[in-house]
C-alpha cells in the first residue's frame, strides 16, 4: 500500500539514511498535547526503520512503536520532538598518579540530543501513578544516548539532563515502555 501512494510520500531520513515516509497526525484525543505531539508514520517494508529510530522530515520524530500491517508496510506511532538538551556527568580529574584535581565538576557527554519532553502536571500524575513524588520533567529520548542510571557504581552523582539552560537530575530511566528508547524522570538539580 505504501508504494500505491507515492504521492504522500515526504523524503526522510531514518537515523541518518535517507528514505520515505507518509505523515499523518495520530489520534490521541482532543487535548492540545496529542494534536500537536502525535504522528503515524507509514513506511515501506523494505525500510530500516525501527522502534527508537530518529526521523527527520524537517521536523524531528522518535519512532515510540512499530507494527507490520497487512501490507507489510511498517506502521509507526511517532513523537515530534520539542527540545535539544544535553547530558552531563559528574566527574573527577586525575593526574598522572591518579591523584584527585580538584573539585568534581559537571562536564557534557552529550550535546544536541533531540527528545521529547513534558512538564509533569497534576493531570500527568493521575494517568501515570508510577511517577515519583519529586518528578518535574519526563524525557523521551533514543538509547544510543549515554546516560546512566542513577544507581551505576561508576557514577559519583546522578547525570543531569540540561533543559533550556536548567539542569535536572536523573531520577529513573524507563527503557522498557518504548523499546528503542529511554523515558527518564528528571527533578530539580539542587547541586
Amino acid at each position: 500500500m505504501f508504494h500505491e501512494f507515492s504521492h504522500r510520500h515526504t523524503p526522510c531520513t531514518v537515523n541518518g539514511l535517507p528514505e520515505a515516509v507518509i505523515l499523518s497526525r495520530g489520534s490521541s484525543g482532543s487535548s492540545q498535547f496529542g494534536r500537536e505531539s502525535d504522528y503515524i508514520g507509514r513506511f515501506a517494508p523494505e525500510s530500516s526503520v525501527l522502534p527508537g529510530a530518529l526521523i527527520e522530515t524537517g521536523e524531528t520524530f522518535l519512532v515510540c512503536s512499530l507494527r507490520p500491517t497487512p501490507d507489510r508496510d511498517k506502521y509507526c506511532g511517532m513523537v515530534k520532538t520539542n527540545m535539544i538538551v544535553k547530558v552531563q556527568r559528574y566527574v573527577q580529574q586525575y593526574d598522572e598518579n591518579d591523584n584527585p584535581i580538584g573539585e568534581p565538576e559537571f562536564q557534557d557527554i552529550e550535546t544536541e540530543v533531540q527528545s521529547f519532553v513534558r512538564y509533569v502536571t497534576g493531570q500527568l500524575r493521575q494517568e501515570d501513578p508510577g511517577l515519583l513524588p519529586t518528578s518535574t520533567h519526563l524525557i523521551r529520548l533514543q538509547n544510543t544516548v549515554d546516560v546512566r542510571r542513577p544507581n551505576d557504581l561508576l557514577l559519583l552523582g546522578p547525570d543531569r539532563i540540561v533543559l533550556n539552560g536548567r539542569p535536572y537530575q536523573v531520577d529513573v530511566i524507563d527503557d522498557i515502555q518504548f523499546p528503542g528508547l529511554y523515558q527518564i524522570q528528571l527533578s530539580e538539580d539542587m547541586r
